[in-house]
């Protein structure tokens, strides 16, 4: 079962070794029984010559919740000659190739097609004291909760089509975190402690 995750950022000390924002992908072609890995600790991604960045870098420009936000501009395509998925990033600009992740890597369907897309946020601790998610505030706050927007599906003649009505949802802990429905591309999602000011 092919899978590919860009979750556009991580902070995680346990792998990382600091608090730092990571850009993080994940690729396996078989749920992770034998093959794939986590940004590049394995042969898989293909970076560009002279890219701004790699699965696995540092973003040091991060949003404030209550000052300047940041894009993190993603685009992710299925090359039509190649077949390879051709993986684009911009931070605050549009988005340019950075690299690739070969279709020799994947067999079955996901070698030709993606079947589902997953946008949103994860986050992992003690039940008892779980993190923030996303700035931290829930998002019934628009203007300071984080937000996910120009959500597109992109054909294989390279049209993209903003995706207009909502999908369903997946929450864990909707006492501490949410997700709000998908408006004309964009959704805001995060949660359990507000931010001190």
């Amino acid at each position: 079962m092919g899978h590919l995750k860009l979750l556009n950022l991580q902070v995680l000390p346990a792998v990382y070794g600091d608090s730092r924002t990571y850009f993080y992908t994940k690729w396996t072609n078989d749920g992770f029984q034998s093959t794939g890995c986590l940004n590049m600790q394995c042969p898989g991604f293909q970076p560009e010559k002279g890219a701004a960045i790699a699965p696995g870098g540092v973003i040091d420009l991060v949003s404030d919740p209550k000052g300047a936000k940041p894009n993190l501009n993603l685009k992710i395509i299925k090359d039509g000659t190649s077949g390879d998925w051709l993986v684009h990033a911009g931070l605050n600009r549009d988005p340019e190739l950075i690299g690739r992740f070969p279709r020799s890597l994947f067999t079955g369907s996901f070698a030709d097609k993606a079947n589902g897309v997953l946008f949103g946020g994860v986050v992992a601790g003690p039940i008892t004291n779980p993190p923030p998610m996303g700035s931290g505030y829930l998002p019934t706050d628009d203007k300071n909760a984080a937000s996910i927007s120009n959500i597109q599906l992109v054909d294989r003649n390279g049209h993209g089509w903003p995706l207009t009505g909502d999908l369903s949802k997946f929450e864990t802990n909707r006492n501490a975190y949410a997700v709000s429905p998908i408006t004309n591309g964009k959704f805001f999602y995060g949660g359990h402690e507000q931010p001190k000011p």
